[in-house]
């Protein structure tokens, strides 16, 4: 298994702008993150929302630094699992 983590979205920050490369991000978070990197005064950078199973986190660019990075884990908040599979009892 060589892609242990699977992509839900990446966000990338090019001269102070964000934009969706990669997947469906909530409208409010991507609007979070423009407003983190302006106060940070971020200019560029990459962040990746990556999950396996019912668990996600983010992943930051190399460059990134610390205190933006807290500032978005700070307003993200994760996708919810999906529900319960169910099975035949659970169906009525």
């Amino acid at each position: 298994m060589l892609d242990r983590f699977r992509l839900a979205y990446r966000l990338e920050l090019s001269e102070g702008r964000v934009r969706v490369a990669i997947g469906r991000a909530p409208p409010s978070f991507v609007a979070a993150v423009a407003d983190v990197a302006r106060l940070h005064r971020i200019r560029a950078g990459r962040i990746d929302c990556v999950g396996e199973g019912k668990r996600a986190r983010l992943r930051f660019s190399h460059g990134f630094p610390e205190r933006g990075r807290q500032a978005i884990r700070n307003v993200w908040t994760p996708p919810s699992a999906p529900g319960p599979g169910g099975g035949r009892r659970a169906q009525g």
